[in-house]
């Protein structure tokens, strides 16, 4: 029966290879499914498999779950089988988190903790420990729990110590200046966290730093973040223009690497001819290796997601390893935001320092680049002009709310720099718009409702609307109250 289950496993291969999810799924399925049974290792390998693409390719969480919380049970009999375990414990903690269940999700993270401190600990199994920790931080801080947040992350920080991994250190450091953040109940706490992360960026190897971009962009924003919350306009503007210039360099090379993909396509095809000429056969293969080489150097400069075996986020198809900004090696859960959501955010800095410099033209050649780029990714996400709140699937509220909010700051600003610059006209266009993405989503951007109606006085005041614009201000703070009380 083996043998049929690595038939029936290359059929999947092929049919994933092609785009074919469906036509995948149901191949593994046939082995879950069958009269005959198949060893448990290997039914619980293909559940796995079925999970991970479910996971990667559509927004069948629950299904994913079901086959994960089977592989559970079947490896409850098994003595053994430590990986297998572990990638069980993961997906299934990730599928809670995207249905809302947080608490079944920390008691398989305390599960799989309480696995990893029987086993031998070894490297392996210390990546492992980071990765339960860096879950289990995340469930806290759904829950508001920052100290406990904070607690799983320094165990993260200390296990990437142990196996002498900056990368990761810096991963869990600048985590941890993260919850710190978002706390903010300490000032000194905060300057110690980045203080902590000044220290372990210097601590990585010079050549290695230019392959962690990922934590280059994550602990750059946190910085500039920390400086706009104490009002350091001029030192954050330092990291605005580290992140810029990274940005640029990084689309630059995600462009030459698409001209050199496209060129050996080409080359590959010629070189597929059987009336090839041999001098043009060896020319175009010399050619050929040349760009090869090129490309694997280009490739290799920066950590990627290829090697991961969890998908970095869910309900979209997979995406090309360029469009990853990983923050730390496999098997940890392998980026913070999208690349297009990191860029977006940079071109919001870019804008949020220009404007009161008087860089309007500037700030509007970002504000459109944000915004083109946040429009892509909402449709790839499902969400065309029709789709509302109560269309979108659980699993892409999260990463459709992290874009909607980017949006409605992107207009936020051109309200602003319009006001600023008399431009009343674009003004309201781009007040129109926060009140009908605000209308569509209603508790994605919840936060959102005070601003648009501080806007709407502003905009009143502006023009001379005087009584308007109270009206306008008042409603602002009855939504804070509202907000505040709840």
């Amino acid at each position: 029966m083996e043998a049929v289950a690595e038939g029936l496993w290359g059929l999947a291969d092929y049919h994933e290879n092609k785009g074919e999810i469906g036509k995948a799924v149901k191949c593994l399925e046939a082995i879950c499914q069958s009269h005959v049974s198949f060893l448990p290792i290997i039914e619980v390998k293909t559940r796995l498999r079925i999970s991970t693409l479910l996971l990667k390719h559509t927004h069948n969480v629950n299904h994913a779950k079901s086959h994960l919380e089977r592989s559970q049970l079947l490896l409850k009999a098994i003595p053994s089988c430590f990986e297998l375990k572990c990638r069980t414990f993961s997906l299934l903690s990730q599928c809670y988190h995207l249905v809302g269940a947080i608490p079944p999700q920390k008691l398989i993270l305390y599960k799989a903790l309480d696995l990893t401190s029987s086993a031998s600990q070894d490297v392996a199994v210390k990546l492992w420990s980071c990765n339960f920790n860096s879950q289990l931080a995340n469930a806290f801080i759904i829950e508001g729990d920052y100290q406990s947040s904070i607690s799983a992350l320094q165990s993260g920080y200390v296990c990437a110590t142990e196996i002498s991994y900056p990368d990761l250190q810096m991963f869990f450091a600048t985590a941890i200046l993260h919850v710190h953040l978002m706390q903010w109940d300490d000032e000194n706490s905060v300057l110690r966290s980045i203080n902590q992360c000044d220290r372990v960026w210097e601590s990585i190897d010079p050549n290695r730093r230019g392959q962690c971009l990922g934590l280059l962009f994550y602990n750059e924003l946190l910085h500039i973040f920390y400086r706009l919350r104490i009002c350091d306009y001029k030192n954050a503007a330092h990291h605005v223009d580290n992140l810029d210039a990274a940005m640029k360099a990084d689309k630059q090379k995600m462009q030459e690497i698409q001209q050199l993909s496209s060129e050996l396509d080409a080359l590959n095809q010629s070189l597929s001819r059987p009336d090839l000429p041999s001098r043009e056969r060896s020319a175009l293969a010399g050619r050929q290796a040349k760009l090869q080489q090129r490309l694997r150097s280009l490739e290799d400069s920066s950590l990627t997601g290829k090697e991961f075996l969890e998908p970095s986020y869910f309900g979209n198809a997979r995406q090309a390893w360029g469009d990853k900004l990983v923050l730390a090696p496999s098997p940890m859960d392998g980026e913070w935001l999208p690349k297009s959501a990191v860029y977006a955010l940079v071109d919001l800095m870019v804008v949020i320092l220009g404007r009161p410099k008087g860089l309007f033209k500037e700030c509007m050649q970002r504000i459109q680049s944000g915004m083109q780029t946040i429009q892509d990714a909402l449709l790839k996400l499902g969400i065309t002009d029709g789709v509302r709140e109560v269309d979108l699937q659980h699993s892409a509220i999260w990463m459709a709310g992290v874009y909607l909010m980017l949006l409605m700051q992107f207009l936020e600003n051109k309200v602003a720099v319009e006001l600023t610059r008399s431009g009343f006209v674009e003004a309201q266009e781009a007040l129109v718009q926060m009140k009908n993405w605000f209308i569509r989503f209603p508790t994605i951007l919840q936060a959102c409702e005070s601003m648009i109606e501080m806007l709407r006085g502003q905009y009143a005041h502006s023009v001379g609307c005087y009584s308007e614009a109270a009206f306008h201000y008042v409603e602002a703070a009855k939504v804070n109250c509202l907000i505040c009380d709840s």
